[in-house]
């Protein structure tokens, strides 16, 4: 560098310094100052349940909370080594003997690249996961439709049109030039697959999308981009470390508008247990569709626990079916993921109820 220095505001490459958030900086000074260290041991007693979804395989990035990057996923397992959180089975939170800091690792849906590549980071750990399969993609082996429709309206290329028409649909003309235009025109493109008699013909639609916003059907059908693991790959992993419970079969507490958890639930655990010889014993709910009006069909089904999409850490206080867990993602930076792997953010959010209490 010749001897000079960068000044605060100065470009490197062409690039200019991204500013320090007051969050970051907020989290800079408790880390630094020991209040991290002093959030794990307050809260050592207390569980960290991960939850993960897939990997994203094609290119750019989509997704935050839905698919990390790889190298990110395996940066996560690493840092957990280095931090030296013990990593357990789910079915130990039932154990009156608890480790310190005990962390969970699951994994919801049970995308194919969850098999292609969290696998193989789980392994290089000798960590164990559980994977929340559903079950009806696993076995029809399509792209998942309401991610891939998705997909196709946030990356359209709008350059080749601000409007979206398919008329033998009955859809559109739909503006698709903003952010705001395309989501009401996904809203009105799944309305439209959800009218539709079977997968057969939502696929098709879906394919008629593709054609229309200038997306690469065959590519990410050929890459699994939007693919739950097949047959195959469940049983694989079921001999890897993988342990496979209930997310339900169609990815939803009702089904054609009628209520349908314990015929979900039931189906889907009879193809876990046809798929890898043991039958489901927990449970997470779809979309975090989570109700306490629920927890009487989950008994009924005889599920051990539930976990859901709240944020928060475990204790022997917490009801079995609302188990909160950690949302990690592509956008949660590596000092957000300490703040709430340390337990500081749990405190922060007892405090703060503590305080609206008081109000």
């Amino acid at each position: 560098m010749n001897g000079s220095t960068v000044s605060p505001g100065a470009t490197v490459n062409n690039k200019p310094k991204a500013p320090i958030s007051l969050k970051c900086s907020v989290l800079l000074l408790a880390k630094y100052s020991g209040l991290f260290a002093l959030a794990r041991i307050l809260t050592a007693r207390k569980t960290r349940i991960l939850a993960y979804h897939g990997i994203w395989l094609g290119r750019s990035h989509f997704g935050n909370f839905l698919y990390m990057s790889a190298d990110k996923f395996a940066a996560r397992m690493a840092l957990l080594d280095k931090w030296r959180y013990p990593v357990v089975p789910l079915a130990d939170l039932s154990s009156n003997k608890r480790r310190r800091c005990a962390t969970v690792i699951t994994i919801d849906d049970g995308w194919y690249s969850t098999w292609a590549a969290m696998l193989p980071a789980l392994e290089r750990h000798n960590y164990q996961a559980t994977v929340y399969l559903t079950t009806y993609y696993c076995l029809k082996q399509v792209p998942v439709i309401d991610v891939a429709l998705s997909y196709c309206f946030r990356t359209v290329d709008t350059d080749k049109g601000s409007t979206l028409h398919l008329p033998e649909y009955d859809f559109g003309h739909v503006r698709i030039d903003t952010d705001a235009a395309r989501h009401v025109a996904l809203k009105s493109a799944q309305d439209i697959c959800a009218s539709l008699d079977d997968d057969r013909a939502r696929q098709r639609f879906l394919k008629a999308v593709c054609e229309e916003t200038g997306i690469d059907h065959e590519e990410f059908a050929a890459g699994r981009w939007f693919h739950l693991m097949n047959s195959v790959e469940v049983r694989d992993a079921a001999t890897r470390g993988i342990t496979f419970e209930a997310h339900t079969h169609h990815h939803g507490v009702t089904h054609r508008g009628q209520d349908s958890l314990a015929e979900e639930i039931s189906t889907n655990s009879e193809w876990i247990r046809e798929l890898t010889g043991k039958a489901p014993e927990h449970f997470c709910y779809p979309s975090g569709r989570y109700s306490l009006d629920l927890w009487p069909v989950l008994d009924k089904c005889h599920m051990a626990s539930a976990t859901t999409t709240n944020t928060g850490l475990v204790s022997k206080r917490t009801p079995r079916y609302a188990m909160p867990r950690i949302m990690d993602g592509q956008d949660v930076s590596e000092l957000e993921f300490e703040a709430e792997m340390s337990g500081f953010m749990e405190l922060l959010r007892v405090a703060r109820g503590v305080s609206k209490g008081a109000g």
